[in-house]
């Protein structure tokens, strides 16, 4: 999902980098209100770990016909852990470190940090929360719960975050709508379902060992 420099055109490219820095704005402004909590100490390094998984996973790359690039994102298991702010943040640091390693172009970073960190992160989040407003009328256990909604909500997110890769390909020219679209989408059909298995595998193991690290539970819902 990695769009490299040079496939989009400059009034895509410059508007998602607006979008995006509007977005980061906001969520450096929640992580720094977090930093004053009493057990902000823990939230760095944790901050870190998460940071060097999502990109361990994201640089196994599938060649996608069309220009890009097939990969598990991790941005709703961000965004379920840390809340939604967080993961665009994240997202986006990943993604600054990867494109210095010709993984996804320096310019592109707006837009890959739109379709990976806004839409696979903050728009995954709240898949999640939807998803767990159902499942708080079960009577299942509150891990599992967040665990169903969480590979759910990975895989639509990542799905979506395709679709809408492919739409500003397609926009930019570069590559027609009729392959750009069908291509990303595909692909992510098969890649999501490694992204839903792992995103909730990580947050089950969370709650059997430290489900104190879930933040989120308080905004999600979780009863």
């Amino acid at each position: 999902m990695h769009i490299p420099d040079g496939l989009l055109d400059p009034v895509t490219t410059v508007v998602l980098w607006i979008v995006t820095i509007v977005v980061l704005v906001f969520g450096f402004k929640k992580i720094r209100n977090s930093f004053e909590d009493e057990d902000s100490e823990k939230l760095i390094p944790y901050i870190g770990v998460l940071a060097a998984t999502i990109f361990a996973f994201q640089f196994v790359n599938y060649p996608v016909p069309g220009g890009t690039s097939g990969h598990l994102v991790g941005g709703t298991l961000v965004g379920v852990i840390l809340g939604p702010w967080a993961a665009v943040v994240v997202i986006f640091m990943i993604l600054i470190v990867q494109s210095l390693f010709g993984d996804g172009g320096i310019t592109a970073i707006g837009a890959n940090t739109f379709n990976m960190g806004i839409i696979g992160g903050m728009v995954g989040f709240y898949i999640v929360k939807l998803i767990m407003m159902g499942l708080n009328k079960t009577n299942m256990e509150k891990e599992k719960k967040v665990t169903i909604a969480t590979a759910i909500g990975s895989y639509i997110a990542i799905v979506l975050a395709a679709l809408i890769a492919g739409i500003e390909i397609g926009i930019g020219g570069a590559i027609p709508m009729s392959i750009a679209i069908p291509a990303m989408v595909f692909w992510h059909l098969i890649i999501g379902i490694g992204e839903a298995i792992i995103s909730a595998f990580i947050v089950y193991f969370i709650y059997k060992t430290k489900p104190e690290l879930i933040t989120t539970e308080e905004i999600l819902g979780v009863s």
